[in-house]
């Protein structure tokens, strides 16, 4: 699994790197670690929004915690 993080503004260049990915490939997860982000539609991967207290309304958001956890069983980890 590939977890990409996006910092800030979405980067174009990643933007269009995860939407040319194949659907048959490898899994990739995207984090968004600013909560004032837009998620990017984005539909072969699977995308999360950091957040300090999840709300239960909140379908993908995602803990520091569990940010560290994917982050150590990520095969790869990109930072755009």
């Amino acid at each position: 699994m590939t977890l990409h993080l996006l910092t800030g503004a979405a980067n174009p260049l990643a933007l269009h790197m995860l939407r040319s990915q194949p659907p048959s490939g490898p899994p990739h997860r995207v984090v968004l670690l600013s909560p004032e982000s837009t998620p990017p539609e984005l539909p072969q991967c699977a995308v999360y929004r950091l957040t300090e207290h999840p709300s239960a309304r909140e379908e993908n958001g995602l803990t520091y915690a569990q940010l560290v956890d994917l982050i150590f069983t990520a095969d790869r980890v990109i930072a755009w």
